[in-house]
C-alpha cells in the first residue's frame, strides 16, 4: 500500500559524516571561509506573471554579472562549498550563463539542485539530465486550464503542455531526481470569499507526475509576503484532505507522495512557530546569494536588515568572514525575527543540543543539501 511521506528529514541530513566533520571543525569556532550549502539566485528575471509570487517585489531587477557568476563558482570550489541550489526570486534558467554555471559546479564535484518553472529546460536539457542531483519543477496544476490561471505566461499563452513535455523528456534519461511541485494556491473575491483554488487539480497533477516519470509529487502550503502560512478557507481544507486521501495509493517504491509538516499546520490554521533559541546556527552552515546581495537565509531574501554583503563587490571569503556578516549574525534572533514556520527549525534544535554537548552518531553521506 502506498503512503504519503514527509520530505527527507533535514535533521537526519545533519548527521551525515561530511556534515558532522564540517560542524565539528568549523561551526563552533566559525573558522570556515564559506558555507556548506549556498542557495544561489543567478537572476531576478522571470518569464511568468504569477499573481501570488512571494518574490514579486524582487523580480526583473537584473542578475549577477556573467563573468562574476562563473568566478563565483570557482570560489565555491576553492572554499569547500559542497552543494548549491540554483533557485531564485526569478527563474534561474533565464540567466544566459546557467548552463556554464551548472557545468562548472558539476566538474568541481559540487552537488547541484535546481528549482525551476520548467519553461526553459530545452536550452539546458543536457545539464538538467546529467549534472543535477535533483531538479524540482513548480507546476502547481494538473491541467492547462488551471495552469493558465495560476501560472500565466507573460505572452498570455499557457505553457503547461511545454512544461510537462520538458519534464517527460528529462524523466526518460535523468540521472538525478525529478520532482513535481504543487503549491496550494487560492484566489479571492473582493468581499474575501473564495473565488478559485488550484486544489481541484491535486489528484490530476499527482497522477500526471507519476505517468511522466517523476520521482515524487509534493503538495506544499503557500506563504504570504512575510513568510507566514496562508490561512485556508474551510472548503479548501476539505478539498485538500480529500485529494490527499485519493492520491494515497499512487505511492510506491519508485514514486513518493510528499506532504511536509507545514501543510498540516496550514490546514489546521496554525499561524506561528515558537523558537526557543536566540541564534540561528543553521545560518552558519548555509546562506542565500542573490543579485541584490547575500542574506542570512532565504526567508529574509531582500530584507536589508538581514543583508550580509554584496557578492558583486567582495569575494566569497570576504563576504563570509567580513564584519558586516558578523554584525548581522549577532543581531539575528529567531525568537523575534522568525516567528513564521521555518523548515530548518528542527535542525536548529539539534544543533543547539550538539552545542550543549549531545553526541551524534554519524551516518554515511546520502544528501548534502542540508
Amino acid at each position: 500500500m502506498g503512503q504519503i511521506s514527509r520530505p527527507l528529514s533535514l535533521v537526519e541530513k545533519l548527521k551525515q559524516e561530511s556534515v558532522q566533520e564540517f560542524i565539528n571543525k568549523f561551526l563552533w569556532n566559525k573558522s570556515n571561509s564559506a558555507p556548506f550549502v549556498v542557495e544561489l539566485d543567478p537572476t531576478t528575471a522571470c518569464n511568468l506573471a504569477c499573481h501570488d509570487c512571494i518574490s514579486a517585489n524582487l523580480l526583473n531587477q537584473g542578475g549577477i554579472d556573467n563573468e562574476r557568476l562563473l568566478r563565483l563558482a570557482e570560489e565555491f570550489a576553492q572554499h569547500g562549498v559542497r552543494a548549491v541550489v540554483l533557485i531564485g526570486g526569478g527563474e534561474p534558467m533565464a540567466h544566459p550563463k546557467f548552463g556554464a554555471l551548472v557545468e562548472s559546479l558539476y566538474q568541481a564535484g559540487i552537488k547541484v539542485g535546481v528549482t525551476t518553472n520548467g519553461t526553459l529546460m530545452p536550452r539546458y536539457m543536457d545539464q538538467c539530465i546529467n549534472m543535477t542531483s535533483w531538479l524540482r519543477v513548480s507546476v502547481d496544476a494538473g491541467s492547462e486550464e488551471v495552469f493558465a490561471e495560476f501560472r500565466p505566461h507573460a505572452s498570455g499563452k499557457s505553457q503547461f503542455n511545454l512544461v510537462i513535455d520538458n519534464m517527460r523528456q528529462m524523466a526518460a534519461s535523468k540521472k538525478g531526481l525529478l520532482g513535481y511541485s504543487f503549491l496550494l494556491l487560492s484566489k479571492f473575491n473582493p468581499d474575501g470569499s473564495l473565488h478559485r483554488t488550484n486544489a481541484v487539480d491535486i489528484e490530476k497533477a499527482a497522477q500526471l507526475a507519476k505517468d511522466i516519470g517523476c520521482d515524487y509529487f509534493e503538495v506544499k502550503p503557500a506563504f504570504d509576503m512575510m513568510h507566514f502560512l496562508q490561512q485556508q478557507d474551510l472548503s479548501v481544507v476539505d478539498l485538500v484532505n480529500r485529494n490527499l486521501k485519493a492520491i494515497h495509493e499512487l505511492a510506491d517504491d519508485n514514486f513518493k507522495i510528499i506532504a511536509p509538516f507545514t501543510l498540516e499546520e496550514a490546514l489546521r490554521g496554525v499561524g506561528t512557530q515558537i523558537k526557543p533559541y536566540n541564534r540561528c546556527l543553521t545560518a552558519e552552515l548555509r546562506t542565500v546569494i542573490t543579485p541584490s546581495g547575500a542574506y542570512v537565509c532565504p526567508y529574509h531574501r531582500g530584507n536589508l536588515n538581514m543583508r550580509i554583503g554584496d557578492i558583486a563587490k567582495v569575494s566569497l571569503e570576504e563576504l563570509w568572514q567580513g564584519d558586516r556578516r558578523k554584525t548581522v549574525m549577532n543581531r539575528v534572533d529567531p525568537a523575534r525575527h522568525c516567528t513564521f514556520h521555518c523548515i530548518r527549525h528542527e535542525s536548529n534544535l539539534l544543533l543547539e543540543r550538539m552545542a550543549a554537548g549531545e553526541v551524534v552518531d554519524s551516518v554515511s553521506d546520502f544528501d548534502l543539501f542540508i
